[in-house]
């Protein structure tokens, strides 16, 4: 059986309402998204023999009207690189969604997300400022480069997780339009949020050293599966509530990361003009 390729692709950012997207848009009758959310195939290099094993990932793909997936590494630049690329090259026609946040409120997030994950033990202030990643993640404008360098600008949905919190319906219309389906449906849980960071929980300190020993010696392939799905529970035995103060950013780092950010704000409000959020103000 001939296997379609996407024809659509919800490219970040991360932290930025993509799972909430992504997740409104598999119950559409006339869309196919990918299982996982994220295959994130277009990040690396790969193999040419390995395209139909993507395209396995996409059910009921034989007879949707759009296919789609949402890996938000596709927007992280410079740290994954060659993305657009790649990605044209396979897909030259994609559409492609692109959902923004206040930039500060992303890093935030991404914070709480590595640090219930384990792979984040620095205080805020020291992790945003010493690893570029949360910054450059938050580069909206630089981010969109990559891309518009290579497509024409009406083939990229421009939105804000503001528009999808304050109206998810009208929103959900114009993706909807935008991927070339039916635009009157909607989800039956469209006011649900989804993967909600306040609900995530950091791994105590004893657990997390376990899991580092464990991928130091390349030998996380023989971890029980009954582990695994105890991790996955987070239960309060392996992992502690995460307090509001780890996650408070200084008045003084808040205006240094936005005066970082100030020209890329600048040419996002463009951008999204005349629609574009306050925040584009700073």
């Amino acid at each position: 059986m001939t296997r379609r390729p996407p024809t659509f692709f919800i490219i970040g950012a991360q932290k930025a309402g993509t799972t909430s997207l992504h997740h409104y848009l598999r119950g559409h009758p006339q869309i196919a998204m990918s299982e996982p959310k994220e295959p994130n195939y277009f990040s690396t290099a790969h193999d040419p023999a390995g395209w139909d094993d993507y395209l396995a990932g996409f059910p009921g793909a034989a007879d949707a009207v759009a296919i789609g997936e949402a890996s938000t590494t596709y927007t992280m630049y410079p740290h994954v690189s060659g993305v657009p690329e790649r990605l044209l090259a396979r897909v030259p026609d994609a559409r492609l969604i692109y959902l923004v946040r206040n930039p500060i409120e992303r890093m935030r997030s991404a914070y709480r997300h590595a640090l219930a994950w384990g792979s984040e033990t620095r205080p805020i202030t020291a992790a945003l400022r010493a690893d570029p990643r949360y910054l450059d993640v938050s580069r909206y404008a630089g981010q969109l480069d990559q891309w518009l360098s290579r497509v024409d600008r009406d083939r990229v949905l421009l939105l804000s997780l503001d528009q999808l919190q304050a109206d998810p319906a009208a929103v959900v219309r114009r993706v909807l339009a935008f991927v070339g389906v039916d635009a009157d449906w909607r989800p039956a849980d469209l006011h649900v949020a989804f993967n909600p960071s306040a609900a995530k929980r950091a791994p105590r300190a004893g657990w997390r050293w376990l899991g580092e020993r464990l991928i130091r010696s390349g030998r996380t392939d023989r971890v029980p599966g009954a582990i695994v799905r105890l991790n996955d529970r987070r239960p309060p035995l392996l992992t502690r509530p995460i307090r509001p103060d780890e996650l408070t950013v200084p008045e003084a780092l808040r205006e240094e990361l936005l005066a970082a950010l100030r020209d890329d704000l600048r040419q996002l409000a463009a951008l999204m003009a005349p629609a574009a959020p306050a925040w584009t103000a700073h």
